[in-house]
């Protein structure tokens, strides 16, 4: 299987207890089947603390429950996690190992196979980061050849448009197209009530928010935003045969409204793209509404 995966990807590495903000809450954490059996078959103190924290979900799967402040019980203060503390990285579940790592399979007609996208997502704020180290266009590699720009190789393996203005979003933040693009997050589910209310303030203070976003599209420039553009639309790039291209650029250049709009609202960059991620791309049935919307349009 071809594997893509965007240059800085080998060097992620976490934060931990450096990072502002923990993976280790709000989420239902799910533990695939092996590591369950390892944890029930646990012994002593710890094996009694793993299963009194383990619960079923919703979709039926064995998950941890999150502590009264919405934390996972075993992220200490420091905002480190006491199963690797005490056993090591390879005691966690899967998904605790990969994240904030993600895996995404197009279908390459000419191969006739999958290819595999990897990454890291933005709700980390070291992916940021590493996005906003880069010193010129996003670059990626494979198992099969040298570095290469998204536009160039990865849309036209999957037989999409390169001259269907996909390249770069439109940063002219126009009041139409901002106020499109925060009414159709208004559709999606809440991961909190500080999403709800960010939406509101913004829309409430858009007069003021709006002219400071676009000051803002120009002091961040132009790079590092045509950069995130990519990267949010690289990550969907699964879809592309459930959607039109063009709704794809669309997604992701109105995510880019929503950040610049964030920013303006919390003086905080990293944060707003972190903040977004977090509530789009880490719930699938958002990144669906907002995809069928874009679509139908």
């Amino acid at each position: 299987m071809l594997k893509i995966y965007p240059t800085f990807f080998p060097d992620f590495q976490c934060k931990a207890d450096k990072c502002r903000h923990t993976c280790c809450q709000k989420w239902e954490i799910d533990i695939d089947e092996e590591t369950e059996k390892k944890y029930r078959n646990t012994q002593g103190p710890l094996g009694e603390e793993l299963t009194k924290w383990m619960k079923t979900g919703e979709e039926g799967l064995t998950c941890f429950r999150m502590n009264e402040k919405g934390y996972c019980h075993f992220l200490t203060e420091k905002g480190l996690c006491r199963l690797v503390l005490e056993k090591g990285d390879d005691f966690l579940c899967q998904i605790c190992r990969d994240h904030p790592r993600f895996y995404k399979f197009p279908y390459d007609g000419d191969r006739g196979e999958e290819i595999m996208l990897c990454g890291t997502g933005l709700a980390c704020e070291k992916t940021v980061e590493q996005l906003l180290a880069e010193k010129g266009p996003l670059t990626f590699r494979s198992s099969e050849s040298d570095d290469f720009s998204l536009f160039d190789r990865i849309l036209t393996l999957l037989h999409l448009d390169e001259e269907a203005g996909l390249s770069a979003p439109d940063l002219s933040l126009t009041s139409l197209f901002v106020e499109k693009a925060i009414s159709r997050l208004e559709e999606t589910n809440p991961i909190d009530t500080e999403w709800t209310e960010s939406l509101s303030f913004i829309k409430d203070h858009m007069d003021t928010l709006l002219p400071e976003a676009r000051q803002l599209a120009e002091s961040t420039g132009s790079l590092f935003l045509t950069n995130l553009y990519q990267y949010i639309f690289y990550r969907q790039l699964d879809e592309c045969e459930a959607y039109d291209p063009l709704a794809m650029a669309q997604y992701a250049e109105e995510a880019i409204a929503f950040i610049l709009l964030e920013y303006a609202r919390t003086g905080d960059l990293i944060r707003s793209v972190t903040r977004w991620s977090e509530q789009i791309e880490y719930d699938n049935e958002n990144v669906y509404i907002l995809l069928d919307s874009m679509d139908e349009d």
